[in-house]
């Protein structure tokens, strides 16, 4: 566990945007930037944190964790469901391949802690 004093230190380096020009073509989405080269996306899991897509700031080590947790289930899961993942250069960073969108979002709310009937 991360002591407290060590998260208020880390509140002033958070990772709020990238921009890195020789990378590509630069996407900034709601908590990633990604940038594309050479059929290849490479995908930085910044802290910021949002909602109702509003950037409401940011928390330390939150794009760490994001893209940790994603990389281990893309690695656990790669026999079962191929997936984009190339590599995971950093602890924020993850060099997928390119891959057609399939516009599809979906919304579990019965899941959730503290589903309320609405």
């Amino acid at each position: 566990m991360v002591p407290e004093s060590r998260l208020q230190a880390e509140l002033q380096h958070t990772l709020l945007e990238t921009n890195f020009s020789g990378l590509g073509r630069r996407r900034a989405g709601k908590v990633r930037d990604s940038y594309l080269l050479d059929h290849r996306r490479i995908l930085i899991a910044t802290d910021r944190i949002s909602a109702f897509d509003c950037v409401l700031g940011t928390i330390p080590f939150k794009g760490q964790v994001l893209n940790q947790i994603a990389a281990f289930w893309f690695e656990k899961l790669r026999d079962t469901a191929p997936n984009h993942l190339l590599e995971v250069p950093d602890p924020n960073v993850m060099v997928v391949r390119e891959c057609e969108q399939l516009p599809l979002e979906f919304v579990v709310r019965g899941y959730i802690t503290g589903v309320t009937t609405t």
